[in-house]
């Protein structure tokens, strides 16, 4: 298998699966953490992020097909989605670049409005393929109905997108618009955010 990428609670490589190629997630053990523990902390994220990939496919949110789990190896085997990450479109500053931000706040306000939190809302973990945005990684997510969840989520992307696509004119704010758009209390949330906003910065 080939290494992809090794972030800091899994490894993705890159390889077959009845002859398709395809992407393994092997989430690693925790030498700090009590080997019974760690097992069921491993086991129980493995079927959360799978419960969430089934949920936001089912919101309407394309993300990679699960074609595998093998929980005794802690590793997740799902189709390989080929095309750039929205991160690498959008340094480009193409035409389609406000397009894009605008479907990418629709999404995420799609999957808001069922309760879905993705947890590392980054451009990078957004791919486009085929014309469609796809949604990657939801290792760190959750379900929660909470107006702060939704807000902490929202603020994890801005504060990577404003880091990254600050040349972007206008990119952030129609995020936001086309999020208020997607979600009912999209509104609540981005309110809410600038309070979230104004803790950190406090602390």
């Amino acid at each position: 298998m080939e290494l992809l990428k090794q972030g800091a609670e899994a490894k993705l490589f890159k390889s077959t699966y009845l002859g398709r190629e395809s992407v393994v997630k092997v989430r690693e053990k925790k030498k700090y953490r009590e080997a019974v523990l760690d097992e069921r902390i491993l086991k129980e994220r493995i079927r959360t992020e799978c419960g969430l990939l089934s949920r936001a496919k089912k919101a309407g949110v394309r993300t990679p097909v699960i074609w595998k789990i093998d929980i005794k190896e802690y590793s997740i085997t799902s189709e390989f989605v080929s095309g750039k990450t929205l991160k690498e479109e959008l340094l480009g500053m193409g035409k389609n670049s406000l397009e894009l931000c605008k479907e990418a706040g629709k999404i995420i306000g799609k999957m808001h409005s069922q309760n879905l939190i993705h947890g590392d809302l980054t451009t990078s973990n957004i791919l486009l393929h085929n014309k469609v945005l796809v949604f990657l990684d939801f290792g760190l997510g959750g379900v929660s109905s909470k107006i702060e969840d939704k807000a902490v989520d929202v603020l994890v992307f801005k504060k990577t997108f404003m880091a990254t696509h600050y040349k972007l004119e206008k990119g952030w704010s129609t995020v936001e618009k086309a999020y208020s758009k997607a979600f009912s209390q999209g509104s609540k949330v981005l309110e809410h955010l600038k309070e979230v906003e104004a803790r950190a910065r406090y602390f």
